[in-house]
């Protein structure tokens, strides 16, 4: 019998090494150790390779087979030493022949057990209210059955580690955990820590103690250290998968390495919402210390009713170092505030598990209310013995972002195509508090009504409110504050994406646009929590365009000078419309689309510009760059959003932090004109004149000052298309020589003349006059004024530099004709320096604006009123144009001065000059 059990031994060995690749391929999953590692020296020379997975020394599990579990089987990796040296060998004996016979008639085996019990017999889980020794985690018997599907964010693999300082043999008594999710090929961590002072690395190295990854720690000015692995190797991901992947945390007092873990798997980390590290008090007896072993890490989850809690813990020496092999040890657990204890629990879990579940049901109201306040401890201890670990619980610590774009195809009832949008961040404090803002634009003239958390429903027809934020609402389309008093349930909700931001209007009093929470991974290059992220939507266009999609994005230059960007849609589905994301400029007016942007992943594009053109830079710089997204519906864009970020290649925060990209809505030093925000200090063309006029922005104040046109001295002078002032003619071989003008962003040929633009000193400079001479060579100097002989020379404007002697006053009494009888006097009016008869109208000159077509004026008694012109129906007409000098469009065949409402109103030529010929004529 024994000869043919150890054959049977030797034969399935042989077999499954030959399987255990097809077992891979039909989505076997890989397994996490149940005992402690032990000392690094013993782990490199010694341990056992099974099925393409490693274990430690000492280490048992059960095998598998075709993807099945023998249970019968129990293999161990058994300590032999060969020359000096420990190594590993490998044993599967059959455990069968060890079951005992049960005491009753009708024996059963349990799914699971390899020994048949009573049926009556409580199962080797334990009771209900008590822990379980999980023999394979991956798979354990009910844990995480709390969490239905929908609880489960799909958002990539998640691993976790327990780093001590059993690894590296150092004195440290201090205790890391790393959470680790896998996006595509890229490997997103975050490490909180206790009793690590200054961690300067974090360090990712093989079974063979091989470095393969290294992340240096810059400053960091919060509770966790975050990071990003890109392009993992298909050798590297393989040992992630497989549990071969150590990490170590250095720090400044420690560089050769303070804490070390194994990087591991278990479904438990996927669901997790709430977290703590455990440590000893380091008022402990040295002996007391050393039988608490070194630390650990537990992991909870909410119950769907908001009433109970289960954990999973990962210790570290805790119950191995009290308790023979195979013997169960007693262990209890509490929950406290401050030194009030609120729940306990003892329970009995296997001596050699480094892991145990505990299912914590019907919590008590006020215990549920500290645990979302970050107000409660977890306290592990071994039943009748002193010493404890303990630690602090939090919510689940992440360095993702959690942001929702608002979009009307989301709202509820029915989807609102109004081109609004929204946007809003999320962020979970270690106090449980939810921090928020929330920004809406395009809703015209819709008052928000309210703003609301609210969770998913199975019942689309069903509200389920989690918090009402209209308080924080500033009335301009911000709203921001916090949410002190969530629940547990909340909050994980909030973790796995199944809260919603809704906002409602008063003429939509149940909901205009709303959008799911979700998370963003972390990046190292864009600071989401420093701005809101740029808005794009229907509204941006002109005329507006009326869809149900939204987005917002993000963008950021790196140290390199790459533009990184991530753009997030709602309200688009990619495979019937083909988004696809562009960016542009406005040039004198109209939108230019020239860079194509990654294809949209879902609802999501990210990627980096590598050669962002330095002119194109400019115009992000100076705020008249877009970000849009077009559809197969609309070509030439459905949704979009200007872009702005700081002129320099590598902009920062205040404090030396990443780059930012401006928010410049909610900047009180931005101006506002023609629909678009500009930053201090920018300049433009403005739409209304982009030849003859140059604006910018001073602090809030738009300043548009007219192009001053040099006086020029040929006879044959004459305006060029696409430019303001008389230039005289050119040599073709000069034609392609171009002299750029900085201030006001013009290029000017050899030979042209202008005066040089600083926004800073007040706009043009009239007493400069710069030229472009052969060789795009620009020069400028002051201009030289004539000589007066009066003695009382003035300026005839303010924007004159030389002075001039003024006109003589007339002689001779004005003619009857020409005078103004007193009557006519009385019932005038004066408008800024023009004087008009009693029942004149008139189109007013708005310096800088000029004649303003669409608003008439007349003088009534010495009254002025000025009201905006009402245009005619034409929709009779068969063709309609717009001649010059008028507000309104008129029927093709009208004669002039026919059926325009406008008509009868005077042009301002009859009294005023024109512009144009005000901005042509040479400056004296």
């Amino acid at each position: 019998m024994k000869f043919s059990s150890m054959l049977l031994v030797h034969y399935f060995c042989i077999f499954f090494l030959t399987c255990v690749t097809a077992r891979r391929r039909e989505g076997g999953r890989s397994r996490i150790p149940l005992i402690a590692e032990r000392d690094e020296e013993r782990s490199l020379l010694g341990g056992c390779t099974f099925g393409g997975e490693f274990f430690d020394l000492e280490e048992t599990w059960h095998p598998y087979l075709g993807g099945t579990e023998l249970v019968c089987h129990l293999c161990e990796c058994v300590p032999v030493v060969e020359d000096g040296i420990v190594t590993g060998r490998v044993q599967c004996p059959n455990i069968r022949d060890t079951c005992k016979d049960p005491e009753c008639d009708n024996p059963v085996r349990r799914e699971g057990d390899c020994c048949k019990t009573c049926p009556t017999q409580p199962e080797r889980s334990g009771g209900s209210e008590g822990s379980r020794h999980v023999s394979d985690p991956q798979h354990p018997s009910d844990a995480g059955r709390y969490l239905d599907e929908g609880d489960v964010s799909d958002h990539g693999q998640s691993w976790a580690a327990l780093l001590t300082q059993r690894l590296v043999g150092s004195d440290s008594l201090g205790v890391a955990r790393m959470s680790f999710q896998l996006i595509e090929d890229s490997l997103y961590f975050t490490l909180t820590y206790a009793r690590i002072k200054r961690p300067s690395a974090i360090i990712f190295m093989d079974v063979m103690n091989e470095t393969i990854y290294s992340h240096v720690v810059v400053d960091h000015k919060t509770d966790k250290i975050c990071g990003v692995w890109t392009n993992l190797r298909g050798d590297h991901l393989q040992k992630l998968q497989t549990n071969q992947m150590f990490v170590t945390v250095l720090s400044k007092p420690r560089p050769e390495g303070d804490v070390k873990g194994r990087i591991v798997s278990h479904r438990a980390f996927a669901l997790e919402s709430f977290s703590t590290i455990m440590i000893a008090a380091r008022r402990n007896k040295p002996e007391t210390s050393s039988l608490l072993g070194n630390g650990g890490i537990v992991s909870m989850t909410v119950s769907p009713d908001g009433s109970g809690i289960e954990l999973i813990a990962l210790l570290d020496g805790l119950i191995e170092r009290r308790a023979a092999r195979g013997r169960d040890v007693n262990v209890t657990l509490e929950l406290r505030k401050k030194s009030e204890l609120l729940y306990t629990l003892t329970t009995a879990i296997d001596g050699e598990s480094r892991l145990f579940v505990a299912a914590l049901r019907k919590l008590p109201r006020s215990v549920r209310k500290w645990f979302a306040r970050g107000q409660i401890f977890i306290k592990i201890s071994v039943s009748g013995e002193p010493g404890h670990l303990s630690g602090l619980i939090t919510p689940f610590a992440t360095c993702n972002t959690f942001h929702a774009v608002l979009s009307g195809s989301e709202a509820l009832g029915r989807p609102k195509a109004l081109g609004a949008t929204g946007s809003a961040i999320l962020t979970i404090g270690p106090d449980g508090i939810i921090g928020y803002k929330v920004l809406v634009s395009g809703l015209r003239n819709r008052k928000v009504r309210a703003i609301t958390l609210e969770a998913s429903t199975r019942n689309s027809h069903r509200r389920k409110i989690i918090a009402d934020i209209l308080d924080g609402y500033d009335g301009n389309g911000l709203a921001q504050g916090v949410y002190s008093k969530p629940k547990p349930k909340d909050i994980q909700l909030i973790l796995h994406g199944r809260v919603y931001v809704n906002i409602a209007t008063n003429q939509h009093i149940e909901s205009e646009v709303r959008g799911q929470v979700k998370q963003l991974p972390y990046n190292p290059v864009i600071d989401r929590e420093t701005e809101l992220p740029i808005q794009l939507s229907g509204a941006s266009f002109s005329p507006p365009i009326a869809t149900g999609a939204a987005g917002h994005a993000w963008m950021a230059y790196d140290q390199d000078c790459r533009l990184h960007y991530e753009i997030a849609v709602s309200g688009l589905d990619n495979e019937e419309t083909r988004a696809y994301a562009r960016m542009g400029y406005y040039n004198a007016g109209s939108a230019q689309v020239s860079l194509a942007l990654d294809a949209f992943h879902g609802d999501m594009s990210s990627g980096v510009v590598d050669d962002l053109d330095e002119s194109f830079a400019d115009r992000i710089h100076e705020g008249v760059a877009f970000v849009q997204i077009s559809t197969k519906a609309h070509t030439t864009g459905e949704i979009r959003g200007q872009v702005l970020i700081p002129s320099q290649c590598q902009p920062t925060t205040g404090d030396g932090g990443s780059p930012i990209t401006r928010n410049l809505e909610h900047d009180v030093t931005a101006c506002h004109f023609e629909g678009l925000f500009r930053a201090s200090g920018s300049q433009w063309q403005p739409n209304f004149d982009p030849l003859c006029t140059t604006c910018h922005c001073n602090n809030g104040a738009t300043i548009c000052d007219p192009v001053m046109c040099p006086e020029v001295t040929c006879e044959d002078a004459t305006i060029l298309p696409g430019e303001c002032c008389l230039t005289c003619p050119k040599d073709i071989s000069e034609a392609d020589e171009l002299c750029y003008s900085e201030g006001d962003d013009i290029s000017h040929r050899v030979g042209d003349t202008w005066h040089p633009y600083f926004p800073l000193m007040g706009g043009y400079m009239p007493c400069a006059v710069c030229e472009c001479k052969p060789g795009a060579i620009t020069t400028c100097s002051r201009v030289t004024c004539p000589e007066v002989t009066c003695a009382n020379p003035r300026r005839a404007s303010p924007g004159d530099c030389c002075k001039t002697c003024p006109e003589p006053e007339p002689t001779t009494p004005p003619t009857e004709e020409l005078g103004i009888q007193a009557d006519e006097v009385e019932r005038g009016c004066t408008v800024n320096g023009q004087f008009h008869f009693h029942g004149d109208k008139w189109h007013p000159y708005i310096i800088p604006l000029g004649i303003e077509s669409c608003i008439a004026c007349d003088c009534d008694n010495g009254s002025t009123s000025c009201t905006a012109i009402v245009c005619q129906d034409l929709s009779s007409c068969s063709k309609k144009i717009k001649r010059k000098g008028r507000c309104c469009e008129i029927c093709a065949d009208e004669p002039l001065g026919m059926g325009s409402s406008d008509s009868s109103v005077s042009s301002a030529r009859d009294s005023l000059p024109s512009i144009e010929e005000e901005r042509r004529k040479p400056k004296s």
